[in-house]
Order: C-alpha cells, then sequence, then structure tokens
C-alpha cells in the first residue's frame, strides 16, 4: 500500500452511532477471520422489492444522491448495518436526515484517501459500496483533485475489502464510453479524447478504477462488481453542475430563470429516477453472477438536452400551474471546456443488467421528472415563499 495524506476522519457530533453485528469495532491492522449472519432480506424504499443482502454494508459517497437514498434502502430491514463514509465535500448531511440517529447507522465524515480511517471503518464489512468521487470538471478547474481522489479512494477499499473479505460494488460512469457509438455495450470499444483536455479526467481516472478493480478480483480474489452509473436524479440532487442538468432546468423553471444549454443542446442523454439506480445496486450487490461483472445501469429512454428542457417546462406546468417562458441562454462548449469534444449521444445497452440482475426501469423519465419537480417545488415554497 503506498502512503498517503488524507483528511483524519471524524465522527460528526450527534450524527454517528457505532454500531457493529456481532463484534466492536477494532482499530488493528491485522487481518481476522469474521463470522458473518447468514444473508437476509433488504427492501427498497419502496417496500415492493426483496434482495438479500450481508448484515453490514459500507457506503461511501453516502451523502450524495444516489448514497443517501441505497443508505435509506439498506436500513428498511431490521438485520442490516450500514457504515457511511463521506467528507462532505459534494454530499450533505440534509440527504441523511431521515437515518442520523438510526440505530443500526453509523455516519463518519471521512476522506477515502485516508488509508487508515477506511481499513477501520470496513471492519467486518459483507459488502463496500464504493460511490465516493470526485466529478466532472471544466478547463479552468483543478484536475489533480479528480484524478488522486477516484483512483487513491478506489485503491484504499479494495485494500480494505481483500483485508476483511468483503464484496466490493464499484461506482465507475458512463463517461468510460466517451465518443464511442451508441448503444453503448459494456465489452465494447472505448473512445477518449486527448489528455489535452482536462474534462477527461473524470473518465480517465473511473477507467483506471475499472482496471484496478479487476486486478485486485483476478490477482487477490476480491470480489467485485462494476456499475457504470448513466445519468440519475432525485430531488435530492445537487443544483450544480455536478448534479446534471435536469435538476438545474427543474429549479431554473420553477424560479422562472433563464436555462443554460452547454453546446446547441442537440446531445443526447438518458436520465433515469434514483430508485432504478438503488434497485440495480442492491441487485448487484445480492446476485453471484455479477462478480467479475461490468454492468451499465441506467434509463435507456434517450431525450436530448434542449427536449427535456421543454419537457421540464410542461411538467412544471402541470405539478404546479406555474407557466414559464422558456428562455434559453447558449454556451459554446470550447468557453467551458476548452477542446473537449461533446459526447453526441449516450444511450446505455441494458440487456447485460436484464440477464444478470433481472433489472429493468420503472420509471419512465417524464414521471421522474414529475415526482422531482414536486419534491423542489415543496421546498421552495417552504424555503423562498415560492407561490403559483
Amino acid at each position: 500500500m503506498l502512503p498517503r495524506g488524507g483528511v483524519s476522519e471524524r465522527a460528526v457530533p450527534g450524527e454517528c452511532r457505532d454500531h457493529t453485528v456481532g463484534n466492536a469495532v477494532a482499530r488493528g491492522p491485522d487481518r481476522v477471520d469474521v463470522g458473518r449472519e447468514q444473508a437476509r432480506s433488504i427492501s427498497t424504499s419502496s417496500g415492493r422489492e426483496y434482495v438479500s443482502a450481508m448484515s453490514r454494508v459500507v457506503v461511501t459517497g453516502c451523502a450524495g444522491m444516489i448514497g443517501s437514498h441505497l443508505v435509506d434502502a439498506l436500513l428498511t430491514d431490521e438485520h442490516a448495518a450500514v457504515v457511511g463514509i463521506d467528507d462532505l465535500s459534494f454530499g450533505s448531511t440534509t440527504n441523511l436526515a431521515g437515518v442520523l440517529g438510526h440505530p443500526r447507522f453509523q455516519f463518519h465524515q471521512a476522506d477515502v484517501q485516508d488509508v487508515e480511517a477506511i481499513g477501520r471503518l470496513c471492519r467486518e464489512a459483507a459488502t463496500i459500496v464504493h460511490l465516493a468521487a470526485v466529478k466532472k470538471i471544466g478547463e479552468k478547474e483543478p484536475g489533480a483533485r479528480t484524478l488522486r481522489v477516484n483512483t487513491h479512494g478506489t485503491e484504499n477499499v479494495l485494500e480494505a475489502a481483500k483485508a476483511w473479505g468483503a464484496k466490493v460494488v464499484l461506482a465507475s460512469t458512463s463517461d468510460v464510453y466517451g465518443m464511442a457509438p451508441v448503444p453503448h455495450k459494456e465489452d465494447g470499444n472505448l473512445l477518449l479524447g486527448p489528455s489535452t483536455v482536462k474534462r477527461w479526467a473524470y473518465a480517465v481516472s473511473k477507467l483506471y478504477d475499472e482496471q484496478l478493480a479487476f486486478a485486485y478480483h483476478k490477482d487477490e480474489g476480491v470480489p467485485v462488481v462494476v456499475l457504470r452509473y448513466f445519468g440519475g436524479f432525485s430531488p435530492r440532487s445537487s443544483t450544480s453542475w455536478s448534479g446534471g442538468h435536469i435538476p438545474i432546468f427543474i429549479d431554473a423553471l420553477l424560479r422562472d430563470a433563464p436555462i443554460t444549454i452547454h453546446g446547441d443542446g442537440s446531445q443526447t442523454r438518458s436520465m433515469a429516477h434514483v430508485a432504478d439506480l438503488v434497485r440495480g445496486t442492491i441487485a448487484a450487490m445480492k446476485a453471484k453472477a455479477a462478480v467479475g461483472e461490468i454492468i451499465n445501469l441506467g434509463n435507456d429512454e434517450e431525450v436530448s438536452v434542449l427536449d427535456s428542457a421543454r419537457l421540464i417546462r410542461d411538467v412544471v406546468e402541470e405539478v404546479t400551474g406555474l407557466k414559464r417562458e422558456l428562455r434559453l441562454e447558449f454556451v459554446p462548449m470550447q468557453r467551458l471546456f476548452g477542446g473537449y469534444t461533446e459526447i453526441p449521444r449516450r444511450v446505455p445497452d441494458l440487456s447485460k443488467a436484464r440477464r444478470l440482475l433481472d433489472y429493468a426501469p420503472r420509471y419512465t423519465f417524464r414521471e421522474a421528472v414529475a415526482e422531482t419537480v414536486k419534491a423542489r417545488y415543496a421546498v421552495l415554497q417552504r424555503e423562498d415563499g415560492l407561490h403559483s
């Protein structure tokens, strides 16, 4: 293991309760043989779907959009214990408001680059779901942090999994497909842009993570599953660029503000409701057939960025009664990302997810938007006094 610096792990006062299944948390680095309970049922937040998972799960990036919803779903089983790790650089404890203080959930504010903290907090874990990452950057933002956090953090998680005999579910991204033809298949060739463009740092870091995960799987026997998430959103999504264009458009239309479009808006994306992503993630935790595989997760409904803005405008009126004029401001890609070539289409092939995980999205894009608009409108009414 390479020596690394990192922010020391800190338990947030009033927000962490230590709880383990069978044994107390220990700080020793030595590997031990840990007995685990048999698989039990864990339901999704809807209560309609039941899958099995082992009793102790660690979720990095737990205060983010996907991570917080995953924690909610896992805790619906009375036998599950969940350890959440997040440095709160992107996520927020607001997303964990419903579980902070839960007797079977412990939250630790820690940096995934802190090898000692990750090794200790992953003790006795049956599964580690590694979601923590620094996402896409523009040409004016520093690129080294994306590369360091995403690669060092993943290595620390894999080392912890090796030490404690845990399975790793690694979050990758559809960005790794780059400009490859659609629909994107997991075994297809990848086509990335030049290294001189910072925008590719995120995709490159995640490709390295994938290679590292399979090195640990093939060489060290660590069971791993790589999930290539396509776009997702929920009422907890950030309304900054890191949260994707859908939450930004929803917030802008509710506030009657202009919408910024990168490029000409003709580029297409496939956006999923977070509930579908969480179901797929839990299925990947369960499925033996998923070990050693790369699997796409998302929605294969393809919609252009411009058509997304139009659909959201219509849904805002249907849900809230607010009539909004669509005011679009187009920003050239070159201004944001230098020599980056925008990916024209992004559509997953979900056949492998269907075969291995029995996965199919349940929400249409419009249904997901409507739910998010309703929730965001309620927040703005409460906090800003927004009225129809």
